[in-house]
Parts: C-alpha cells; structure tokens; sequence
C-alpha cells in the first residue's frame, strides 16, 4: 500500500440529481441509467473543460476538486464557470428527459473554498486521488441545501470569486454538522466582463508608477497624433500592471482615442482567440447574452459604420473568428476555405477592419494577461501589431515573464521584426518589480 498525501487550497464541487429516489422508483432501471450516463457526460465535459479533476462518483452526482492535482490559483473561479455552464446545460438536458421519460431532472451543485488534504491511496494496481477535511464537508452540506436547479456557495468561495460572479446572498443558513448557521450565497451569473483597472476596484493611491505612467500617457498622445507604438507592461502577479492601466484611463489624453480591451483568461490556451474575440465583442457592443442573430448584426452594423465599402467583404472572416453562424451571402463567401487560406484571410480582414477604424479615431488597445493566450492570438497579435507602423494605432500589452510561448515570444517578435521597421516611430518595454 502507497499513500502520498499532501496538504493544498482547493475548491470543492458537489453535484447530484434532486429527487433522485423518488423519480428512479418511476422508471426502469435501463431508463434510469441512461438518464444518467447522459447527465455524467455533461459533467464529466464541463468540469474538465474548466480543468477540474473527478475523483468520486456518487450514483446520482460527482465530487471533483479545483485547484488539485492540476494546481491554478483562479481555482474558485473554475469552479463556478463550471457549475453555471453546467446548470445551464442541465436545463435543456431536462427538457430531453421529461419530453422522453415524463420526470423532472434537475441537479444540485455546491461549492466551498478552502484547505484539504489531498493525496493517492491504493497500490500498484488501483490509485485513487481523494480530499479530506473539513472544506470537503461543507461543499457536501451546500450542495445539499440548494434548491434544484441552483448552485450554492459558501462565504469562503463567494469571498474569492465575487468581483467575477453576481450572487444572491441568502443569508444566514443552518448547516448540518456547524454549531452556529453560516452566511450562504446562491451563484446566479458571471459578471458581464472582468475590467482592466481601476474597474477591478483599486482605490488608493499608486505610489512609484509616475514615471511608468507618463511613458504610457506620451504613447497615446503620439497615437492621437499619428504615430503607432507598442508598450509592454511585464511584471510578476501584485506588482502593479493592471493598477498602470486604471491610472492610463483616469487621464484626459485616453478620450481622445478609442479604447478597446481584451483579456486572455487562465483556461485561455484551450480557447482559440479568447482576447481578440474579447476585444471584437466589445467594440462592437455586443453582449453576453445577446443571440446569434443579435450579435451578428451588432458585427454588421458597427463594420458598416467603420468600413461601408468593404463590409460584405471583411464580415464573414471577422465572424467566422468569433464563431457565428453564418448564412446567405456571407456563408458562400467562406464556403470552400479552410486551413491556411482561411487562417491567413481571417487575420488579414481583422487586421483591414481595424487599420480602418483608426483612420476614424486613434485606437488604444490594451491587452491583459496575454501570457495565459492560446498560440493563435498571439500569432494574431503579431500580425496586429505591425499596424503601428504606418497606423494611429498603441498596442498596450500586459504580461507575466517566463512564459516563453505568449509573453517572451511578443518581446522577441517586437525586436526582430517590427522594431526593424523603420515606420516605427517607438517602442517601450517597462519591466515592473515590486522594488
């Protein structure tokens, strides 16, 4: 016997079927397991899309852990994309399930944040990856005081994640094996989009950035006035670099200009053009619950606005980048194009789209935490940025160091071959420490 323990921060995700028992007694037990095979696969899809780990199966639920075996420090937060994508999807599955079997289904989820000690047990021939503690417990005792259909916090969770999520506090609640009733928050949305800045709610005073700022602020006036540039702002997590972009946006220069922003997110490798299709989705307004045929003609009227001339032409290839569905015109304009050829179309029209939008207004554009980007936004990117050359364009990339596919490749294209351009009227590369 083998055990390897270890003690880790980690968020803990329950989930099973409401009134499991008593639909079950309704239904052939080949029914009931096919009922479930069906809700497992949604789980089983939507927990590791967010890179959760299952380690329990309970007849008519699952236990997974965020955070452990695959370390991430936005853990809670994987946890809650999940749980909301995965009621979602519960929904419609109900639908399919009471239309061909007559029974309601719907799931439980309950999340709680904090330590556990996690480990394998087994021998050579079967391992197992488990959690105990007190902070598994709780996960249990929120998932089974939610209502069906609801997704359940616990203080420790909504603490870590509520700048990220709209929630429904319910107050004070008595849980199963507290002494005293605990404050429980039922997880209703993500919040619309995570800000750059000072929309993250920074408040006090930056102190020892003025210099860095002032470099940043020259840049935008340099774009107002015709000249693209590129900034990098590099620097390890807490040294400041989103706080640089909130100070950026209180100063007067920014509302001469256009500002665009677009964030690469911690599953980011596992979506395509995540950023750039972040940045797309705002400038053309477009949100999160907009549908397909809303979102599209958002698309088609903020290009029109910009590029009239070239509209039928640039929008299927920027819409096929943010995936939408396409028919008419604009399906048979991509029809037959695929790998390469597409690949370089889609990166020309955006790169047509947004040389044209500056010739309107100067664009600033911030990108936030590329070293989490997938290869082909960078890729994208690399291609974008050479618009600095001959465009009212400022390129503000923020970053980590040591990510040598995302970040390190930015700074190694931007000396080889668009600083060789000699269009290009300036480059600033400020390396933030906490010293």
């Amino acid at each position: 016997m083998q055990n390897f323990w270890d003690r880790l921060l980690v968020t803990v995700f329950f989930a099973d079927v409401a009134g499991f028992t008593a639909f079950s007694e309704k239904l052939d037990p080949e029914q009931v397991h096919r009922i479930m095979d069906g809700a497992f696969s949604i789980l089983m899809n939507e927990i590791h899309e967010y890179e959760g780990t299952i380690n329990q199966f309970t007849g008519d639920g699952v236990m997974a852990l965020f955070g452990a075996p695959v370390a991430h420090e936005d853990h809670a937060q994987r946890a809650c994309h999940a749980a909301l994508t995965i009621q979602r999807a519960m929904i419609e599955y109900g639908k399919t399930i009471i239309s061909d079997f007559g029974v309601n289904f719907r799931m439980r989820v309950g999340l709680n944040t904090g330590p556990v000690v996690v480990g394998s047990i087994g021998d050579d021939l079967r391992m197992d990856y488990t959690a105990v503690g007190d902070t598994v417990n709780l996960a249990a005792r929120m998932e089974s005081t939610a209502k069906p259909g609801k997704v359940l916090v616990s203080e420790n969770t909504y603490r870590r994640v509520r700048r990220h999520f709209a929630f429904a506090p319910l107050g004070k609640v008595k849980v199963k094996g507290k002494e005293d009733p605990l404050d429980v928050y039922e997880l209703m949305d993500k919040i619309e989009r995570q800000k750059s800045g000072i929309d993250r709610q920074i408040f006090s005073d930056m102190v020892g950035r003025e210099k860095e700022l002032n470099k940043i602020e020259i840049q935008v006036l340099k774009a107002v006035n015709g000249e693209g540039s590129v900034v990098n702002i590099i620097g390890e997590a807490g040294v400041g670099k989103s706080r640089l972009v909130a100070e950026l946006k209180k100063r007067g220069i920014i509302h001469q200009a256009a500002l665009l922003e677009g964030r690469a997110v911690s599953i980011g490798r596992n979506l395509s053009f995540h950023p750039v299709i972040d940045l797309l989705k705002q400038w053309a307004r477009i949100g999160e619950h907009d549908s397909g045929g809303t979102a599209l003609k958002k698309l088609e009227d903020s290009i029109r606005w910009v590029f009239p001339e070239g509209m039928h032409e640039v929008l299927p290839f920027v819409a096929t980048l943010m995936g939408m569905k396409l028919s008419g015109k604009y399906k048979e304009r991509i029809d037959g194009i695929d790998g390469e050829a597409l690949e370089k179309l889609v990166q020309k029209n955006v790169r047509d789209l947004l040389a044209r939008a500056s010739e309107r207004t100067p664009l600033v554009i911030v990108m936030e935490d590329l070293h989490w980007a997938d290869s082909s936004s960078i890729e994208l990117m690399e291609t974008l940025m050479r618009l600095v050359g001959t465009h009212r364009v400022l390129f503000v990339n923020v970053f980590r160091p040591g990510h040598r596919e995302t970040g390190d490749r930015i700074v190694e294209t931007i000396k080889e071959k668009i600083s060789g351009q000699p269009e290009l009227m300036w480059l600033i590369l400020s390396v933030l420490s906490k010293n």
